[in-house]
């Protein structure tokens, strides 16, 4: 069973998640810890939210929406810092963090877009196309 939850108080080291996303080459989480103790980004904007999923009470993955930083005006979301343990993909657990990201997004933002280098036939069957915006690889339009 994948129990997702807000997260409003960042776990230090983010579990097992940060060392696995770091030794794989990724720096999201990295950023995402960084942003987060820094106060640069807490995920409390209208509309944003960073989201844990949890299988048997274990942080399995990690994503969140925030306004897109890289462009200006309101409408445009953005789906930062995913990432689930190399244990629980194509369990669920990703798809379950993403549309329920989207959810969250929709009521915000009218647009919601992405970068990432490696999951885009995941994202694509999540309804996200492919884009050659700058600073995204991906976007899905929410209304």
């Amino acid at each position: 069973m994948i129990d997702l939850r807000p997260i409003s108080d960042l776990p230090p080291s983010l579990g097992d998640l940060h060392a696995e996303s770091v030794a794989a080459g990724f720096t999201m989480l990295t950023r995402l810890r960084d942003e987060w103790l820094s106060g640069a980004n807490r995920f409390d904007g209208p509309g944003e939210l960073l989201l844990g999923a949890y299988v048997d009470g274990r942080l399995a993955g990690v994503g969140g929406v925030t306004r897109d930083p890289y462009l200006e005006g309101p409408g445009i979301g953005r789906l930062r810092h995913v990432y689930v343990l190399s244990s629980a993909r194509r369990t669920g657990v990703g798809a379950a963090l993403v549309r329920a990201l989207i959810d969250i997004a929709s009521g915000e933002f009218a647009v919601l877009r992405l970068s990432s280098a490696y999951a885009g036939p995941f994202y694509e069957a999540l309804g996200f196309e492919k884009t050659i915006e700058a600073r995204a690889t991906h976007r899905l339009t929410l209304r």
